[in-house]
């Protein structure tokens, strides 16, 4: 035995019950060890099990916490009444999913009143204590009389059912149900205050009669539109005690919570609000100084729609960056109002915008390197947006990932060699000291002159991978002589980098002072390493090639009168000793006798 469709999920296990011989499903669950509530929807497996149902056929008509289907809404429940429609019943028609929810007092397609009391002992309906067509007194649930629903009923039960509705002067798609039902849900709890005295905090109604009564107060609100709605609002902003000249101030937490729903119906019920507000009650939301037709809306609704603070956009307005007008209530209060049709400008520009980080981070470049693609723009003036207060960060992320695209598109597909690729993150200053030809490769690789050799989908425009030694030709041709660190030139070399460092700061090494990143650091240039190897030769090098030591050599040249420069002290030792060319070529042109 399998669920009907849209059979509420206590039907089905009530209709099994039936099945099995069980008068009551209370008993039915006890014996599978299952009980219903808040375990049934937490863990639905048992129960599935239990069943013999898949659990994709239960969850069909499993209440949910967050459910895609209105009628399954657990935040809406009944825990308390199992009301029927007569009609169904005496037409062998299953129990609907619909009635399970607390504010639905009518069948969809009889349009008459559900039942929640025996017809004939009067019992309650409740959720295990009677069988599924039948009270325990014997009555059938059919021979009670289907009283016509109201018309407000009918609606609202459509719309949970999952059909189509008009309420609030527009018609709601089958998809609006889970909003609009809260929207009502919305305007039934704030037409009773709880005990407290605040509204908004009624319980869900026990029974089918008291939720009726609910739908009572609020049916003239969205069947007769606008008219009740409107006389609603004014009612609220001349409630006795209510201060200031906005919605927001003067219709409080009944207007901030209507601002919190979601869906058509909510839309429409806003739209109409702030009409009536604007030309009945006097809002500051529309003045006599604006006559162009345009819509408006506090700084405080913008904000909310933005996403943002509303002192932004109050300080766009006071800036002049933004039309709108600001005056102050009696209450001292700084009221702005701007237009629609600008928020939705900034709304569709802060979708498009980004920072400079999120950029970043999306290329996989560095701060340093990316200060360098802008110097260099890399990126055309469609990669930017107009700076605006409202808006975080001025490039445009959909047409830069677009230009990217376009660099990984031209790739010449090559197979990779590691030992002669260069990924562009490393194609920076720490490559070479002339920014120029820095700035000028970056231009080749974004005018797409000079292509990667391989650039995957899916990596970032860092990972993209060069040719090594096509880019070290190219910044040989667009002047970028190579320049190493004292530690780059001691690990090709072989010195040790203290040396090194020792022979830039006496000047026999010719380097300047720069930065790496945050470090600082000798520059040593491709001709001044080339002059260094014409005017010195190392007395370590010099020992290795003669299969001597350092120490040996240094006091055999002594012995000819030619000393070291360059050392630096290491313990009670010196390491680092230079031996002029020009002393070897007189030494050699001039031997001891």
């Amino acid at each position: 035995m399998i669920p009907y469709t849209d059979e509420s999920l206590l039907g089905y296990i009530k209709r099994r019950s039936d099945a099995e011989g069980f008068p009551e499903a209370k008993g039915f669950l006890t014996m599978l060890g299952q009980t219903y509530g808040r375990a049934t929807v937490e863990e639905p497996e048992r129960l599935a099990l239990e069943l013999g149902l898949d659990l994709a056929t239960m969850e069909q008509i499993l209440p949910a916490k967050q459910p895609m289907d209105a009628a399954l809404d657990w935040s809406f429940h009944r825990m308390h009444r199992d009301p029927v429609c007569p009609a169904c019943i005496a037409a062998r028609q299953p129990r609907r999913k619909e009635w399970r929810h607390a504010l639905v007092t009518a069948c969809a397609e009889h349009e008459c009143q559900l039942i929640d009391q025996c017809p004939g002992c009067g019992d309650d309906l409740t959720l295990l204590g009677d069988g599924y067509a039948e009270c325990l007194c014997g009555t059938s649930y059919g021979d009670a009389n289907a009283v016509p629903a109201g018309p407000f009923e009918t609606e609202f039960a459509k719309l949970i059912a999952g059909h189509s509705a008009h309420m609030g002067g527009i018609d709601l798609g089958s998809e609006e149900g889970l909003h609009a039902a809260r929207s009502v849900w919305f305007l039934c709890a704030n037409m009773d205050r709880a005990r407290t005295g605040k509204e908004g905090k009624a319980t869900c109604p026990q029974s089918v009669a008291e939720a009726r009564t609910r739908l009572v107060r609020v049916q003239p609100l969205l069947i007769d539109w606008p008219k009740a709605f409107d006389d609603h609002v004014i009612e609220r902003w001349n409630t006795q005690g209510a201060e200031g000249l906005t919605a927001a101030t003067r219709l409080g937490a009944w207007y901030r919570g209507l601002l919190g729903q979601k869906g058509a119906l909510a839309e429409a019920l806003l739209t109409r609000c702030l009409i009536v507000v604007s030309t009945v009650c006097g809002d500051a939301y529309k003045t006599r100084r604006h006559q162009d037709g345009a819509s408006w809306m506090s700084a405080a609704h913008a904000g909310e729609i933005l996403g943002m603070r509303s002192e932004r956009i109050v300080e766009a307005v006071r800036a002049g960056v933004m039309e709108g007008s600001q005056g102050r209530s009696g209450t001292g209060h700084l009221h702005t109002i701007v237009r629609t049709q600008d928020i939705e400008e900034v709304r569709e520009q802060r979708k498009r915008s980004a920072t400079k980080e999120k950029v970043r981070n999306t290329l996989g470049v560095s701060r340093k390197q990316f200060e360098l693609l802008e110097e260099a723009r890399f990126f055309g003036a469609e990669c930017r947006v107009s700076p605006h207060p409202c808006v975080d960060g001025d490039f445009n992320l959909k047409n830069i990932c677009a230009a990217v695209d376009e660099i990984r598109q031209v790739a010449r597909v090559e197979r990779a060699r590691a030992d002669g690729m260069v990924a562009f993150r490393k194609i920076n200053l720490r490559r070479t000291t002339d920014r120029n030809a820095i700035l000028r490769i970056y231009r080749l690789i974004a005018d797409k002159k000079l292509r990667a050799v391989k650039f995957a989908e899916g990596d970032n425009l860092g990972d993209a991978l060069f040719d090594a030694a096509e880019i070290d030709r190219l910044l040989q041709v667009h002047g970028g002589a190579r320049s190493w660190t004292a530690g780059d030139v001691a690990e090709f070399s072989g010195w040790k980098p203290e040396c090194v460092t020792g022979w830039c700061e006496q000047g026999l090494l010719q380097a300047t002072k720069g930065k790496r990143g945050s470090l600082h650091v000798w520059q040593i240039t491709e001709e001044a390493l080339s002059q260094f190897y014409r005017e010195f030769h190392v007395v370590s090098d010099l020992a290795k090639e003669g299969k001597t030591t350092s120490r040996k050599l240094l006091a055999s040249l002594a012995d000819r009168g030619i000393s070291s420069v360059g050392s630096q002290p290491a313990g009670t030792s010196s390491r680092g000793h230079l031996i002029r060319t020009r002393d070897i070529a007189r030494m050699i042109a001039f031997p001891p006798s």
